[in-house]
């Protein structure tokens, strides 16, 4: 195969009862009475993976993303069409689905690894390996009933990625855990991307989708509405949503609150402020053109990580102006306590009102650990005449021609 994955033209049908002795009545009447309704939940799908390459997908709840993925991992089947994936294929979705309530966490490594296709010698070798990683030494012998819902899925997931698959299968599995354990997730797909093993990505986070894919495709109502490259894609349905909400939302709400995540281990930023460049005093209006500057203050305390400050601008309407990372362009950022300057020499937004925000990520910009938004928005206003986000360069031309080169009733086309 040319590609690690081919779809060709699948769906996926699931019949609807209304009781459940109705499927047995259809059963028994041999096809001669339907008493179900028929849902559709994928119709004509249709794609190709190469080797090595990241997708991403992207959608509504319900618009068909999971069950793709599950029929790509073989835990369910398609009612039409046809697929292929070439090589071993690992899939994170229901991270602990299958484990034995009454074995313990080795006896369910076992039986997983099995289920995976492992045979008791190889689990034997990459054992340490797994539990080490789940970070779960002391909990390993007992019963999975006596493990939190979270030690649960850290444990499916280190069996799995485990398997060094060739196809990586992952929907919205970001949050498995503690901060700490979120972290080695994300380096370890990480280190499949560097390896070039290939990657189907389904998330809600469309900045997650970006970084990590380079292709993606959004599913509407069980069907491919948009498939390119995943900057453009996500964009395109970032669009379908705000326009969404702006129809089901009451005019006007903006949510200014500061979102985090508490716990004292957890990066996190302490203050953001746009300020004077001169002085660094904190400034609420200024005019389209003129420097500023964004500063954050973060704390990183008790086990420093490499991090990444993003800083972005939207228009009160969630219109996003633009957006930039410390990651995007090379600049490290660590220590136990920092601050963080982002210097806008020129300002190029013309009048209106912005929320500032601020994203606390891990250094590779992916995973956040904490978002923030600045205590006052930030209004823009012109000195010049002039209508839109930002002033566009731009000159222009008058010239007189012969009325016999214009087009229209006065004579053909020049």
């Amino acid at each position: 195969m040319k590609n690690a994955v081919e779809v060709q033209g699948v769906g996926k049908q699931y019949k609807i009862y209304s009781y459940p002795h109705d499927r047995i009545l259809e059963v028994f009447s041999l096809g001669r009475l339907k008493r179900h309704k028929s849902l559709w939940a994928l119709k004509d799908i249709s794609l190709r993976v190469p080797w090595g390459s990241a997708l991403g997908l992207v959608g509504e709840n319900g618009a068909g993303k999971s069950t793709l993925l599950k029929i790509l991992a073989g835990t369910t089947y398609p009612t039409q069409g046809s697929y292929r994936i070439q090589g071993k294929v690992a899939s994170l979705l229901e991270l602990g689905a299958g484990f034995h309530a009454d074995f313990s966490g080795r006896e369910n490594i076992y039986m997983n690894a099995a289920i995976l296709g492992f045979s008791r010698k190889e689990v034997e070798k990459k054992f340490k390996e797994i539990v080490e990683f789940s970070g779960l030494e002391a909990f390993i012998d007992s019963p999975i009933r006596t493990y939190s819902s979270g030690m649960v899925m850290r444990l499916g997931f280190s069996t799995a990625v485990s398997v060094d698959p060739d196809v990586l299968i992952i929907d919205e599995i970001f949050a498995v855990g503690d901060m700490e354990f979120q972290r080695k997730c994300v380096d370890k797909i990480w280190e499949f991307k560097r390896r070039g093993k290939t990657i189907l990505f389904c998330s809600h986070s469309l900045y997650d989708v970006r970084q990590l894919c380079e292709k993606a495709i959004w599913i509407k109502d069980g069907r491919i509405e948009l498939f390119g490259d995943s900057v453009d894609v996500t964009n395109r349905y970032a669009e379908f949503q705000k326009a969404r909400l702006e129809r089901d939302a009451p005019a006007g709400t903006c949510d200014a609150r500061p979102l985090g995540v508490g716990g004292k281990k957890v990066p996190r930023v302490e203050k953001a402020w746009v300020a004077d460049p001169l002085t660094g005093e904190q400034v609420t209006q200024v005019f389209s053109g003129d420097p500023v500057d964004v500063m954050v203050e973060y704390v990183n305390q008790d086990s420093p990580l490499d991090l990444c400050v993003g800083i972005g601008f939207t228009r009160v309407d969630t219109t996003l102006a633009f957006a930039v990372t410390t990651e995007m362009d090379g600049v490290a950022v660590g220590g136990k306590a920092g601050r963080v300057t982002l210097k806008i020499p020129r300002l190029n937004l013309l009048e209106g009102d912005f929320v500032v925000f601020v994203y606390l990520m891990d250094g590779k910009g992916i995973h956040r650990y904490h978002q923030y938004l600045t205590e006052n928005n930030l209004s823009v206003r012109n000195r010049v005449r002039a209508a839109g986000l930002y002033p566009q360069e731009h000159t222009w031309r008058v010239e007189d021609v012969p009325l016999s080169t214009l087009g229209g009733e006065a004579g053909g086309a020049p």
